[in-house]
C-alpha cells in the first residue's frame, strides 16, 4: 500500500473539547443508540482500527487516498450547511472529521470506500436511497466489532431483535451482526420496513436508530400521525438533531474524500465446516493467518466455527481446505475449545473497551482475580501465556487499547480458574526467587541433569510442545507432574521461552 497522503494531524485534545461542547448528558431508551458517549465512541472506533488487521497491513488493498483540498472542503461546508437541519452542530461535526489525525482520517476514509460498493448495491437493489450508505459510517466508523453499552453490535449497530427478526444468527458462538455483509442485508431489510411505515428515507433511518415508537410519538407531538422530517426534527430532542447533524457531516466529508484502490478486492469463497473448528487449526495447515480468518469471518468472535457453519476463505484456498479437511480437523489441541468456551461466559457483553471507559467492579463467575506487577521487558503475549489467558482478555480486563504502552511497575488484573488460583497467585513470586541448590542423586541421571532429584521408579518420556501449550497445560496431561518440575527437569529458568516443537523431558511415576 502506498503511503497515505497526510494533512497536518489535528490535536485529539482539541477534538474532545469540541465534542464536550456537543455532548449533553442524555438518557436514551434501551432500544436506541446511547447518546451520552456516541461522539466519543465514534472517534474511538475510528482510532481503534489503526491497530487492527487488515488496516495496519501494508499489503492489504493498495491504493491512493484522494483528499479534497482546503478550498473545496470550505466550499462543501458552506453549501452543505444550507441544507443541514442543525447548521452549528453540522459544522462542529464536520470540523471533527476534517481535523482527525492523519492515520485515523486515512483509515476512516479507506474503510468506507472498501465497503461502499457492496452497501450501495444492496440499497439500490432494495429501492432505498443511496444516501443511507453513510449511516454505518456515522454509527460505527465501520468498526465491525463495535458493541455499544445497550448491546447494539457491528458496523450497523443492530439490536439483537433487529438482527434476529431480519434473518441473522446470534448465539454464544456466532453473532452475524459483526459480519458487514450479513449485517448490511439485515439492516437494508429493516430500513425497507421502516420506509414502508414512515414513507420517507430519513424518517426510516431515524426509526432504525431511535426506534419506531419514538418516531411515531414525535410525529403525534408535531401535530398528527403524518409529519414531514422538518416538523419531526422541530420537536425532536437534542440527541436526535445532533445525530442528524453527525450523519449529514459524515456524508459531506466522505463524499469529498475518497480512496481509489489499485486492484480488485480479494475474491472469496464459502465452504461448510463439517466439525467444530478453531481458526488456529486452519492456520496451522493453510497459509492464512488467524487475523485474516477473523477479518473474513468476524461473526465468530471466539475464533470457533460451529459444526455445519459456513466459513469464508480466500477463493484460491477453498480447494486446499476441502482436500486437507481431515488434517485440519485432526489437529486439535485438547485445551483449544475448553479455554475459549470459558471466555464466552465473561460479562459484560462487549469484547473491547474504549480509552477512558473503566471496567466497573468486574467479577466473573468461577474466576479469581489476581494482581500481576509488570516487569521491565514484559509484553502482554508472554504474560498471557504464563497465565493461560488471551491477550484480548488482558486488554479488556485492564482497559488497554495499545499494548505497547504498558509500563513496568504497574499492575494488571488477571482472572484465573478458582481451582488454579493458588498456583497462579504464587507464580510471580516463584519466578522471582533465586534458584535454590538441589540435592544430587548420583545414581540416576546425574550426568545429564546435575542437581536434579528424580525418583528411581520414574519413567522418562519426551513431550513435543504444541501450539497453545504452557508448562501448566502440559503438566495437566501427566499424573504427579507439576509445572515447576517440568522447568526443573529441562533446566528452563523462564517458562515463556519454551517453543512450539521443542522436546521436553518428563518423568512420570
Amino acid at each position: 500500500m502506498k503511503r497515505f497522503e497526510q494533512n497536518k494531524p489535528g490535536s485529539l485534545t482539541g477534538i474532545f473539547v469540541v465534542l464536550l461542547l456537543l455532548v449533553p448528558l442524555l438518557n436514551w431508551g434501551q432500544d436506541s443508540i446511547n447518546g451520552e458517549d456516541f461522539q466519543y465512541r465514534l472517534l474511538q472506533n475510528i482510532h481503534q482500527q489503526v491497530f487492527e488487521y487488515p488496516w495496519n497491513d501494508a499489503t492489504f488493498s493498495p491504493g491512493k487516498l484522494e483528499l479534497a483540498n482546503r478550498q473545496t472542503m470550505k466550499r462543501q461546508l458552506k453549501d452543505a450547511k444550507e441544507y443541514a437541519h442543525n447548521p452549528d452542530a453540522f459544522e462542529a461535526y464536520f470540523s471533527v472529521f476534517d481535523h482527525l489525525p492523519a492515520p485515523d482520517k486515512a483509515i476512516f476514509i479507506k474503510s468506507f470506500w472498501f465497503y461502499q460498493p457492496e452497501i450501495k448495491s444492496e440499497l439500490i437493489e432494495s429501492g432505498l436511497s443511496e444516501d443511507l450508505q453513510y449511516l454505518p459510517a456515522t454509527l460505527s466508523a465501520f468498526n465491525s466489532e463495535a458493541i455499544s453499552s445497550f448491546k447494539r453490535a457491528g458496523a450497523w449497530q443492530l439490536t439483537h431483535f433487529q438482527g434476529v427478526l431480519n434473518g441473522l444468527q446470534i448465539n454464544k458462538l456466532v453473532d452475524e451482526r459483526l459480519n458487514v455483509s450479513k449485517a448490511t442485508q439485515a439492516a437494508v431489510k429493516e430500513l425497507k420496513k421502516n420506509e414502508a411505515l414512515f414513507d420517507h428515507p430519513k424518517k426510516a433511518m431515524l426509526a432504525f436508530v431511535f426506534g419506531k415508537t419514538e418516531i411515531k410519538n414525535l410525529c403525534r407531538h408535531a401535530g398528527g400521525d403524518v409529519c414531514s422530517v422538518n416538523e419531526l426534527l422541530a420537536v425532536a430532542p437534542k440527541e436526535m438533531t445532533d445525530f442528524m447533524a453527525a450523519y449529514q457531516a459524515t456524508a459531506a466529508f466522505l463524499s469529498q474524500n475518497k480512496f481509489v484502490p489499485e486492484q480488485e478486492p480479494q475474491k472469496t469463497a464459502e465452504s461448510i465446516v463439517r466439525l467444530q473448528t478453531h481458526f488456529d487449526q486452519i492456520s496451522a495447515v493453510l497459509p492464512v493467518s488467524t487475523e485474516e480468518l477473523h477479518f473474513l469471518n468476524p461473526q465468530f468472535p471466539y475464533y470457533i466455527i460451529p459444526e455445519q457453519a459456513s466459513l469464508t476463505l480466500p477463493e484460491k484456498m477453498k480447494q486446499d481446505f476441502l482436500f486437507l479437511q481431515d488434517s485440519i480437523y485432526n489437529g486439535v489441541d485438547s485445551t483449544l475449545f475448553e479455554v475459549l468456551a470459558q471466555k464466552i461466559e465473561y460479562p459484560p457483553a462487549p469484547n473491547r473497551q474504549y480509552v477512558g471507559e473503566k471496567v466497573k467492579d468486574l467479577e466473573i463467575e468461577g474466576k479469581t482475580k489476581i494482581k500481576y506487577t509488570i516487569k521491565s521487558g514484559d509484553v502482554l503475549g508472554f504474560i498471557a501465556e504464563d497465565y493461560d489467558v488471551r491477550v484480548a482478555d488482558l486488554k479488556y480486563w485492564n482497559n488497554i487499547y495499545d499494548e505497547r504502552k504498558i509500563q513496568a511497575g504497574k499492575t494488571l488484573d488477571i482472572f484465573v480458574d478458582d481451582e488454579n488460583a493458588e498456583y497462579y497467585s504464587g507464580l510471580q513470586q516463584e519466578t522471582a526467587k533465586k534458584e535454590e541448590p538441589k540435592t544430587v542423586v548420583p545414581n540416576f541421571a546425574s550426568a545429564t541433569l546435575p542437581g536434579i532429584v528424580i525418583p528411581e521408579s520414574s519413567k522418562k518420556v519426551e513431550h513435543i510442545v504444541k501450539s497453545g501449550e504452557s508448562p501448566y497445560v502440559i503438566a495437566q496431561k501427566y499424573d504427579g507432574v507439576t509445572p515447576e518440575k517440568i522447568l526443573e527437569w529441562n533446566s528452563i529458568s523462564d517458562a515463556r521461552k519454551i517453543q512450539i516443537g521443542q522436546k521436553l523431558i518428563i518423568y512420570v511415576q
